[in-house]
């Protein structure tokens, strides 16, 4: 697979091990390691996945620990491969903070398949979450052509599809020792996050705008009153944006104008910096 592709307007993160998506590969890495001693096989028990022991006995924090257990080093490998290459691409696109909710969450979606097709199943590794970012790549770059298998040169598009196709089909066959139902919860939840964020944003925005036309001002002496910006650009910027978001589901990044990525480029930098205040995007 080729995933470690520069992709224009998005800037270089600082050095590696400031990197999010280094540091959860060190720490998925050091993990395995550990848990290869006696004490951590007997750890295992209480931090993997089984959805009948997080209802029965409390044990929440295996929805997240499980995403740091792997069953031997090619399991380790491919998930490890997965998120080096892919991750960095929307670490840099979203920033650290917001790809680490988003790791977290597909992990999370698949720990909810894992509960409602594999109650009585241990479930280990970061599968679910790869998956996940599989998911994001093909929605944002289509048509970037992967190598499969190291060598067979295929479109993300199919291959998620493919691999979306094959998940499913061995989960209803049912045998083996793979979740396959997870690796379908981490998909999940990519595409909610995907689109669900965006659509989030756009009914914020809205509301705020109707609030800033309602006539209520408080001063005080002294103060000064700064006029909020006009509603209609902040409409006008959020059009902007779905409009793009829907171009790139649609026809994938690599189809954008210079115009478009330049957009697109300002508003990442405006929420990688947290900024809850609108501003106007040229």
């Amino acid at each position: 697979m080729n995933g470690n592709r520069e992709y224009p307007g998005f800037k270089r993160q600082g050095g590696q091990l400031d990197s999010v998506v280094t540091r959860l590969v060190i720490a998925n890495v050091v993990l395995f390691f550990l848990f290869q001693l006696p004490i951590g096989r007997q750890l295992m028990a209480y931090l993997a996945l089984t959805p009948r022991l997080v209802v029965t006995r409390g044990f929440v924090w295996q929805m997240l620990t499980y995403m740091f257990l792997h069953a031997d080093l090619w399991h380790l490998a491919l998930n490890m491969l997965v998120i080096w290459m892919f991750g960095r691409t929307f670490e840099k696109i979203w920033g650290g903070t917001r790809f680490l909710k988003f790791y977290f969450a597909c992990g999370l979606g698949g720990a909810v398949f894992s509960f409602l097709f594999a109650f009585n199943t241990p479930v280990i590794g970061a599968s679910a979450a790869a998956y996940g970012i599989l998911l994001a790549f093909a929605v944002m770059f289509p048509n970037q052509r992967l190598l499969f298998g190291f060598f067979i040169p295929v479109k993300a598009r199919t291959l998620v599809i493919g691999l979306a196709i094959l998940s499913l089909v061995l989960g209803i066959r049912g045998g083996g020792r793979i979740a396959h139902f997870a690796h379908l919860g981490g998909m999940a939840a990519a595409l909610i996050m995907m689109r669900g964020e965006y659509q989030f944003r756009l009914f914020r925005n809205f509301i705020r705008s109707r609030v800033s036309k309602i006539p209520l001002k408080v001063s005080f002496d002294g103060d000064k009153q700064t006029p909020p910006p006009p509603s209609g650009e902040q409409e006008s910027d959020m059009q902007k944006i779905n409009s793009i978001l829907d171009k790139i589901s649609a026809k994938g990044y690599e189809n954008l104008s210079e115009t478009e990525r330049r957009i697109l480029e300002q508003y990442s930098e405006h929420e990688r910096k947290g900024d809850d205040d609108s501003e106007t995007i040229h």
